[in-house]
């Protein structure tokens, strides 16, 4: 769920996801890893924050970016 969201989130901002990790302070991958793991909760804090959404947002599914 928590990749699905970011990758449907750098395509409409038009950015690699290795970018955006970068942009997040997260290592090369980190996100790709989510496909088949669940993140730590500090990474998701940094993601929704980059992304401009509340940790909340993020969370929900179903939820638009």
């Amino acid at each position: 769920m928590f990749y699905k969201k970011v990758e449907a989130y750098c395509k409409k901002n038009n950015i690699a996801i290795s970018v955006f990790e970068k942009k997040c302070g997260l290592g090369n991958g980190t996100i790709s890893g989510w496909v088949d793991s669940n993140p730590r909760i500090d990474s998701l804090q940094k993601v929704a924050a980059e992304m401009g959404i509340t940790l909340a947002e993020l969370l929900t599914d179903g939820q638009n970016i």
